[in-house]
C-alpha cells in the first residue's frame, strides 16, 4: 500500500505524526521553552549538501526518534541514498521533487506528507523558484547510506 498522503496544512501533519505516546514523552509547550537555529556545519545531517541547513526541533538523532526542519536551496539536489529509520515528511513551502525508488516522484509542497519505509532508496531535488522548507521524523537514529545510482 503506499502511504503517500496530502493534507491541508503541515501543522496538523506535525501533530499527528508525532502521536500520543511522543507527545507523553516530552514536555508541553507550558513545562519550558526550548529554541533552536539553524545549524550548517560538519557532523549534521547537511554534511556535503552545499545549500542545506537545518534545525534540530526534538530529539537526538545520534542516539533515537527525532524531528528536524530542512531548507534547500531552490534547484538543489541530493543524491541516491537510505537510512535505517522509515522517515515522516511534511512539505512546509517550496516543491520538492523526491524519487523513492520503485515508485513514482513526488512532488511534497507545503501541506503535502510523504512516508517510505527504512532502507528505502531516495534522491531528488528542490525544484527551481524558491528555497524548499520540510519537516522530518526519523523513528529511528539518523544515518546515511548514499547508494550508485
Amino acid at each position: 500500500m503506499k502511504r503517500v498522503f496530502a493534507i491541508a496544512g503541515a501543522a496538523v501533519a506535525v501533530a499527528s505524526l508525532a502521536g500520543p505516546a511522543a507527545a507523553a514523552s516530552r514536555p508541553g509547550p507550558e513545562d519550558r521553552v526550548v529554541y533552536h537555529h539553524t545549524r550548517p556545519g560538519v557532523g549534521d545531517p547537511c554534511e556535503g549538501l552545499p545549500g542545506c541547513t537545518y534545525v534540530l526541533l526534538w530529539g537526538d538523532p545520534k542516539t533515537g526518534p527525532s524531528e528536524a526542519m530542512f531548507t534547500l536551496k531552490a534547484g538543489t539536489p541530493f543524491a541516491p541514498h537510505w537510512h535505517t529509520s522509515p522517515e515522516h515528511v511534511v512539505g512546509v513551502s517550496g516543491t520538492m521533487l523526491w524519487h523513492v525508488e520503485g515508485h513514482r516522484t513526488y512532488k511534497v509542497g507545503r501541506g503535502d506528507f510523504l512516508y517510505y519505509p527504512s532502507k528505502a532508496v531516495h534522491w531528488g531535488s528542490c525544484a527551481k523558484g524558491a528555497d524548499c522548507v520540510y519537516f522530518v521524523r526519523d523513528d529511528r537514529p539518523y544515518d546515511i547510506h548514499p547508494t550508485h545510482h
